[in-house]
């Protein structure tokens, strides 16, 4: 059965946002205590929180089901530590993936003494069945622009892998420059993410902290429309 495409924009404007004085969070979807009819998760795909702590603090989470939790600090580095006894710093250019199973939990720190760190938090719910809980760190692939380079997979060595039928790229983008996805699998969704500029994806105009999700299509194509655009794709079981 041929399914026909969907797609809907996630304008940064309409997030939840959620403020105190140590911590502010934009939430794309429905989080917590933000609900709204429009702001449904995009299949497996629960989270994208884009989250700032202030100086010298930290955050805590209590993990109620399991979730493939995937942190990238955007602006400055975060002290890492979870309940399986990890501590690291997460650097930018670096992610962090923890496979945290119901119970565990985990913590942030901002370390600075006078200034700000930003990050993205992404949530994927895991495949039923058997899951193992897991904390990770790799580099980010920035080795060149103008091209996408996988954040997790799962289904290869030479990245890290989620247990989940889900993908996650990157890449820079210059001025005019396109690029395309293809589904590894067409019943899958797409979600695409901007960290910073602007893109025309599938004829539809994306920009800083936009999401874009597009559903009954094999593959996507997109280009640049301002230099060092950053963006994020990520391949969803629906």
């Amino acid at each position: 059965m041929v399914r026909s495409m969907s797609a809907q924009i996630f304008k940064s404007e309409d997030r939840g946002k959620n403020e105190s004085e140590i911590f502010t969070r934009f939430s794309t979807f429905n989080f917590d205590d933000y609900s709204n009819d429009s702001r449904k998760p995009f299949g497996a795909l629960q989270v994208i929180n884009d989250e700032t702590i202030g100086e010298k603090n930290k955050i805590f989470r209590h993990i109620e089901d399991n979730t493939e939790i995937i942190i990238i600090p955007l602006f400055g580095a975060l002290v890492y530590k979870d309940s399986l006894g990890n501590e690291d710093i997460i650097e930018t250019e670096q992610i962090r993936i923890l496979s945290a199973e119901k119970g565990m939990s985990y913590e942030l720190l901002n370390p600075y003494p006078d200034g700000l760190v930003n990050y993205l938090q992404i949530w994927i719910n895991p495949k039923e069945g058997t899951f193992k809980s897991n904390s990770i760190q790799s580099v980010l692939p920035f080795s060149r622009k103008n091209t996408l380079f996988p954040l997790f997979t799962n289904a290869n060595d030479e990245f890290p892998s989620l247990q989940q039928e889900a993908c996650g790229c990157i890449g820079i983008y210059e001025n005019k420059k396109e690029g395309k996805y293809k589904l590894a699998n067409s019943e899958h969704g797409i979600f695409a993410f901007v960290i910073s500029g602007a893109f025309e994806f599938e004829d539809r105009r994306i920009e800083t902290k936009d999401g874009l999700s597009i559903s009954g299509i094999s593959e996507v194509t997109f280009e640049a429309l301002s230099d060092n655009a950053v963006l994020l794709v990520f391949e969803i079981p629906l």
